[in-house]
């Protein structure tokens, strides 16, 4: 199984809250994991807001930032590029995204002869993928 996960899902393999079980289920179970280039800063930033909100600790953001950096290696990164620019500016013009999650979402449909499955968590994307003929999983679900 192949899956493409948006940083919405894929923060609950480090952070535990609804739907961390799920995702580390069918992560394990995936053969190849591919994330957007922007999946990486994306997740920096959510680690810092948690630790500015007193979600975690500075232990915690550094213990996570090294988690995460060690797990980069290994996931399939793809790179942001001129189809995926161009993806993302018909899906914000068809569904009203966000900038970065128009760029999450064109990346998906760029890959979707190769993936099984977007794995995300946000309602919006989870509407525009399905239109768009995408397979979705949702680990809060």
């Amino acid at each position: 199984m192949n899956l493409f996960i948006d940083t919405s899902a894929l923060i609950k393999k480090y952070i535990d809250e609804p739907g961390s079980g799920h995702i580390d289920k069918i992560m394990n179970e995936a053969e190849q994991i591919f994330i957007s280039a922007i999946t990486e800063v994306e997740t920096f930033s959510t680690f810092k807001r948690l630790l500015i909100e007193n979600v975690i600790d500075g232990n915690d953001y550094k213990i996570l930032k090294n988690e995460f950096e060690t797990d980069y290696q290994y996931y399939t990164h793809v790179n942001f590029d001129v189809s995926i620019s161009n993806n993302a500016k018909l899906l914000i013009e068809k569904y009203q995204l966000k900038s970065l999650d128009s760029i999450q979402l064109g990346t998906a449909i760029l890959l979707k002869d190769e993936i099984d499955f977007f794995v995300v968590c946000d309602d919006k994307l989870i509407k525009s993928g399905r239109k768009e003929g995408l397979k979705i999983i949702n680990p809060n679900k």
